[in-house]
């Protein structure tokens, strides 16, 4: 109360000339302060991720700050960003003398560098003054990614914690909209990284929260449609890798470049295309009840059925798919479950591209082979995958195929390295993937046959 009289009759003085008004009020304080005299601020943060290559990297953070800032305040210089995220301890897997528990994961700290930083508004787009400031950082595949990876088991998960230390460096001071000097800031370090707590912009039209359950498992999937225009598209089904398991379908999603198949650049070639993302909480390999599946000698899936079943499902309730157009695809594991569906329903799909799949050649039956010979199947993988071994899957599939005429395809590459300039390893070259990882090759559209495009292609099969 003494705080407001004092206010009241020091705007009284002013008013009447009695004193000096070269005074402004902070507005994050209920007292006056000279324009040169530094306030506090206090801030949270909402982080933009984006799928990439190798996964998906929180690209940028926005800040809310609890008063406007000038724009011309803000910098690349002004701040300093350090993440600290969940980890799992390869340290510890590799060290002889460990005494602890190798599975337990660790926090991991490293520096972010903020490559822009500007005022914005709630979804980072670029204004004038504002309570809102992006910061843009670094990322690369070695850094920013929002996800764990757990080598025990074989999946990944959302870093929980998953923080960023924001800070002004030595020396920099912000200033708030009405010209008071900021050099005290204090910003949560805390990122949600849930669908809603973040800013997922390629998923913006995507719908993640599907399920669809039969007398045997649940399915977790997301969906994708194009705009409504009266006409039939087709629909491309990927299927997820081993790491991708879980019921979060941002996993399924971002774990690969999945983001690629609602872009412009797909959708365009497609001429419009639904696309459905479905997802097992474990492994599409599991062939017994027991949950085996990193040794399945070449037979079905458990989920061979209830897949099937969502798949249906997902088609009558959408009546402008056009069902002689059903792609189906999927990379490793999903690969695996690629070559189980077809061999399975050889006439439901129109074509198929497994990726570096996991469908051990040594269980296809001759007859399972000459069930396929007519559907158009386009095979991706490199030389050196040493996950899932060419000699052991693809080439012996391949070449049975061949040996009867059947409508077959391939991309095959050497290694599997960065081909957009923007990674360099240490020796300077382009950076270098696990050679498992083909699946970039087909989400960056680089797959080709004799000069025949992969993507052109797909959009031409037909029943």
């Amino acid at each position: 109360m003494r705080k407001k009289t004092i206010s009241l009759l020091m705007a009284s003085l002013c008013v009447f000339g009695l004193v000096g008004c070269g005074t402004t009020k902070s507005s994050n304080s209920d007292a006056t302060v000279d324009a040169n005299t530094p306030v506090s601020l206090t801030g949270t943060q909402k982080a933009v991720v984006v799928g990439d290559d190798w996964g998906p990297a929180v690209t940028t953070t926005i800040i809310h700050f609890n008063d406007s800032i000038d724009s011309s305040s803000v910098s690349a210089d002004t701040f300093s960003v350090s993440e600290t995220k969940e980890s799992f301890n390869y340290a510890a897997l590799m060290d002889e003398n460990f005494e602890g528990d190798p599975s337990e994961h660790i926090t991991a700290t490293a520096d972010r560098t903020v490559l822009d930083a500007y005022t914005c508004d709630e979804n980072g787009n670029k204004t004038d003054s504002s309570e809102y400031v992006a910061l843009e950082l670094s990322y690369s595949p070695d850094e920013g990614n929002p996800f764990c990876y757990d080598v025990f088991t074989w999946q990944n998960t959302v870093c929980s914690p998953y923080e960023l230390d924001v800070t002004l460096n030595d020396g920099q001071t912000l200033k708030s909209a009405d010209g008071a000097d900021i050099s005290d800031v204090t910003i949560d370090s805390a990122i949600d990284l849930s669908l809603d707590g973040s800013i997922y912009p390629q998923l913006e039209n995507v719908d993640l929260t599907g399920t669809y359950s039969d007398d045997k498992y649940t399915l977790t999937y997301g969906s994708f449609a194009p705009e409504d225009d009266g006409n039939k598209h087709p629909l491309v089904i990927w299927i997820h890798g081993a790491g991708e398991g879980g019921t979060q379908n941002e996993i399924a999603v971002l774990g690969n470049e999945v983001t690629a198949l609602y872009s412009d650049e797909f959708q365009e070639v497609m001429g419009g295309a639904y696309v459905l993302t479905p997802q097992t909480d474990t492994f599409w390999l599991t062939y017994n009840e027991n949950g085996d599946w990193a040794d399945n000698p070449g037979t079905d899936s458990v989920y061979l059925e209830t897949l099937k079943g969502l798949i249906d499902e997902y088609v009558a309730s959408n009546p402008n798919i056009d069902t002689n157009r059903i792609y189906i695809g999927g990379c490793s594991n999903g690969g695996y479950m690629t070559m189980d569906m077809i061999m399975n329903y050889p006439d439901y799909f129109a074509a198929a591209f497994p990726i570096c799949e996991a469908y051990a050649d040594s269980g296809i039956t001759d007859a399972q082979i000459e069930s396929i010979k007519d559907l158009p199947v386009w095979f991706i993988y490199a030389k050196n995958d040493t996950t899932v071994v060419p000699e052991n899957f693809e080439i012996p599939t391949i070449e049975r195929l061949e040996a009867i005429g059947a409508n077959v395809h391939s991309s095959v590459f050497d290694d599997v390295h960065d081909t957009t300039g923007r990674f360099t390893g240490d020796d300077g070259e382009a950076y270098q993937y696990m050679g498992h990882w083909s699946w970039l090759y087909f989400f960056n559209n680089e797959c080709e046959e004799d000069g025949v495009n992969m993507w052109s292609w797909l959009a031409e099969q037909s029943k």
